[in-house]
């Protein structure tokens, strides 16, 4: 299932969670995992109630008494040890690591050094931990994100009035599309930014999907002008065996450049990590027989990859450009055939067929092995992969 998180009022925990709850999420069940913690002094408040008429879950973490600092030490021992299923706490950690990671560099120590007044307190933690339940227990599989909204002012902590978004805030939103908000108060949280950037798999508008259920998570403050909330969608995305996301193009067209710069020019560009990379050959001005180049990259990665086509071609402008590509879901792995081990890989198929393909690489290493031609190794295997 998609889940699309309508980030127009920002995120924080507290939104987070209240969202899942709006959705369906049991408050039981989420109560029994939590107390597997074994945290202690707090209590849950779930409320509906409403933000400029918009009618949601509040949810908030009542704390009763005196909380430790913990460190990220500490606080990884607690999940380690709790009784949540495997997959929610493999989640946890992993945003839990997203915030220690800022909160260190944030405070300019290694991140096993420093103790935590935020991500050690028992709401935090409560935050983290709820939204990792909840993302495998509603039966998320992919997180789409929209552009998060920055505000600036000030913001109280334990270390003092900071600036907003507060250090670690803008340290885990490296890389991560922001806008800005004349907001007055901080729209995006420490916290809200580590489960945005753990969760999410792309960032961008709504994505191609059948929407099915909507749920409301509310800020703890009213705004004069919008409601201050989050809204999650979820639904069933149009190909259930494909995968929808967003991708950067960068395209130039030369004709001057040495072909034997092009051939080291893919390699190169795809071993920093392109998505893909290919030549095309185009008529250009004055008659000139030349070559289109195009790169496709991460959305985040457009600029950088902009920089190295201007660096390492003769080229002295770009086109850029932003598209959505739709991918079959796909595995690879060994398989033992008649004529050796070879790598395959598994395409599920739009109508759910499964469709088993022989890497090439092993087909021509196999047909230079035996003295066979190309092609009929590639049949003879296409056979056996498609009988077995």
């Amino acid at each position: 299932m998609l889940a699309y998180f309508d980030c127009f009022s920002g995120i924080s925990g507290d939104m987070t969670l209240g969202a899942f709850l709006d959705l369906g999420l049991d408050r039981s069940f989420l109560e029994e995992q939590l107390a597997t913690l074994g945290l202690t002094g707090y209590s849950l408040k779930v409320e509906r109630s409403t933000r400029s008429g918009l009618s949601g879950v509040r949810f908030e973490v009542l704390v009763d008494s005196d909380q430790p600092h913990r460190s990220y030490k500490d606080i990884r021992r607690i999940i380690e040890r709790s009784r949540i299923p495997e997959p929610a706490r493999d989640t946890a950690l992993m945003l839990l690591e997203i915030l220690a990671e800022a909160e260190a560099a944030a405070h300019g120590k290694p991140k096993d050094e420093v103790h935590f007044h935020e991500i050690g307190a028992v709401d935090s933690i409560i935050d983290l931990v709820g939204a990792a339940l909840a993302i495998h227990a509603l039966g998320i599989t992919r997180a789409v994100f929209s552009p998060l909204p920055l505000s600036r002012g000030f913001v109280k902590t334990a270390h003092g009035t900071i600036p907003s978004p507060a250090p670690a805030t803008v340290e885990i939103l490296k890389g991560v599309p922001v806008t800005g908000s004349p907001a007055p108060i901080e729209l995006v949280t420490p916290t809200g930014a580590a489960i945005a950037k753990g969760l999410a798999c792309e960032f961008g508008p709504y994505p191609a999907f059948v929407p099915d259920r909507v749920g409301y998570g509310l800020g703890r403050s009213d705004l004069p002008d919008s409601p201050n909330a989050l809204r999650v969608v979820t639904g069933r995305e149009l190909l259930a065996a494909a995968a929808t996301d967003r991708v950067g193009l960068i395209e130039c067209q030369v004709d001057d450049l040495d072909p034997r710069v092009l051939g080291d020019l893919m390699e190169t560009v795809m071993a920093r990590g392109a998505l893909d990379v290919c030549f095309a050959p185009v008529q250009m001005k004055k008659n000139r027989p030349g070559i289109l180049i195009r790169v496709m990259a991460p959305p985040h990665r457009t600029q950088e990859f902009a920089r190295s086509l201007l660096s390492e071609t003769s080229a002295i402008g770009l086109r850029l450009s932003s598209c959505e590509r739709i991918v079959l879901h796909r595995k690879s792995h060994v398989v033992n055939t008649s004529m050796g081990e070879i790598r395959v890989k598994t395409v599920e198929m739009p109508d759910g067929a499964i469709e088993r393909r022989p890497e090439f690489d092993d087909v021509r290493a196999i047909a230079l092995a035996t003295g066979l031609p190309t092609r009929t190794v590639l049949r003879r295997l296409e056979a056996e992969l498609a009988d077995s």
